[in-house]
């Protein structure tokens, strides 16, 4: 980033060009990410101090242009003030247009799922067979207690399992109750 502090009928002093330089790599640092140029012109023009500045991006460019009737100080400072304003409202435009904008360029910030293909040959293709069925994994042995739809419905409310597997009582058949995802129960009674 190459920094130019010039006067026009104003002598740049030590101090305001180190003020000057520290407060703009701070702004430049925090809310541009690549800058080519800062220009900074300080004139006096009558009883008017005059503060200008222009960064240059590869982006957007920023300019600022602020006097004060009091001291070339207060000039630069808002200058100053402004310049950091115009980098932040252009900064949160850029990072707002991209939000809204996220679903058309999805490649370019990485959010794209890229899939590996393998390309077969017709000599290595699979055959066609039987299908393959689902394997059993694990087996339990129940038991199979007769009670009522409602002792059923306690038993499995303090217990860990997801499903109870009973005789009912009422109708001498074999049901299943299990808990479901709205915190409810259900009942699977077979026909027979």
């Amino acid at each position: 980033m190459a920094t130019s502090i010039t006067g026009r009928h104003y002598e740049v002093t030590k101090d305001i060009r180190d003020l000057i330089t520290k407060k703009l790599d701070k702004i430049v640092e925090k809310l541009f990410d690549d800058v080519i140029d800062v220009r900074v012109v300080l004139q006096v023009e009558k009883y008017r101090n005059i503060c200008e500045i222009l960064i240059t991006g590869k982006e957007h460019d920023v300019k600022s242009v602020q006097q004060s009737d009091d001291s070339m100080q207060d000039a630069i400072n808002s200058a100053l003030d402004h310049v950091k304003r115009q980098a932040q409202k252009n900064r949160s435009t850029i990072r707002d247009h991209h939000r809204k904008d996220g679903s058309r360029n999805k490649e370019a910030t990485g959010l794209v799922t890229q899939w590996s293909v393998q390309v077969l040959e017709p000599g290595k293709l699979r055959k066609p067979g039987p299908k393959r069925l689902p394997r059993i994994i694990k087996t339990n042995d129940l038991p199979i207690l007769p009670m009522t739809i409602e002792d059923a419905a306690e038993s499995l409310d303090g217990s860990k399992n997801e499903f109870i597997v009973f005789r009912d009582l009422d109708n001498d058949r074999i049901s299943v109750m299990y808990k479901r995802r709205d915190n409810n129960l259900g009942l699977i009674a077979p026909e027979i």
